[in-house]
């Protein structure tokens, strides 16, 4: 699937007077720029007004490109839940020769997202590592709040074959039935601070039910 395929499932939520531009193509220039290495949506109009006739038309331009108060409005009105929801779409870990995927999900700070009072932006992300990229992303609450946005995000990607690893938060009932229930198998640790469920692994091992299969 390309890239205009993806960006037009994006839910366009400008009334019928704000759209000169297809959605798509707005969203194509900004991901163009940003592949470039710019920041910001001055840098994405400057690098919009610097492209070739036949440039544009490939991003549905055929005309001139948006200003820069176009652009920055359009991000301002997108959801970004869903913008992530389609952009994740079209990264979904790849199968080879039967051979596992490994998707590690972890809950992180962003830094320098700070407000004028303090609060930064947390999110729960799921990183594939063989593409060594975050294939989705969920805004959270904080610390506390992890294990409903990790169900959430769990729910958007693909887990059929896929073992899904974390840290010992995620180590809840609720997460491996989700990553089970969805085909996938996880890996995750037990610290002592849920104690019957350590006194329990380590039961299983020291005295199986069943012996190890001798190969």
């Amino acid at each position: 699937m390309g890239l205009r395929d993806l960006l037009e499932k994006v839910p366009d939520p400008r009334g019928r007077q704000g759209r000169d531009y297809a959605l798509w193509s707005i969203l194509g220039l900004i991901v163009v720029s940003l592949l470039n290495g710019r920041k910001g949506m001055k840098a994405a109009f400057e690098l919009g007004r610097s492209l070739t006739r036949k440039e544009r038309a490939k991003l549905g331009f055929f005309g001139a490109t948006p200003c820069h108060a176009t652009l920055t409005e359009t991000l301002r009105v997108i959801d970004p839940v869903a913008l992530a929801h389609v952009l994740g779409s079209g990264m979904a870990p790849p199968q080879t020769d039967g051979e596992p995927q490994h998707i590690a999900i972890d809950g992180k700070t962003m830094r320098a997202s700070k407000n004028a009072d303090g609060q930064a932006v947390h999110i729960v992300s799921a990183f594939c590592t063989r593409l060594q990229i975050t294939l989705q992303h969920e805004a959270s609450r904080g610390k506390g709040f992890e294990i409903p946005d990790a169900l959430r995000l769990l729910d958007r990607i693909e887990l059929d074959g896929v073992i899904v690893t974390g840290d010992a938060l995620f180590c809840q009932k609720s997460i491996v039935d989700k990553v089970v229930e969805r085909g996938g198998d996880f890996v995750l640790p037990v610290k002592g601070n849920q104690k019957d469920l350590r006194e329990n692994i380590e039961t299983a091992f020291n005295e199986p039910v069943f012996s190890p299969q001798q190969s």
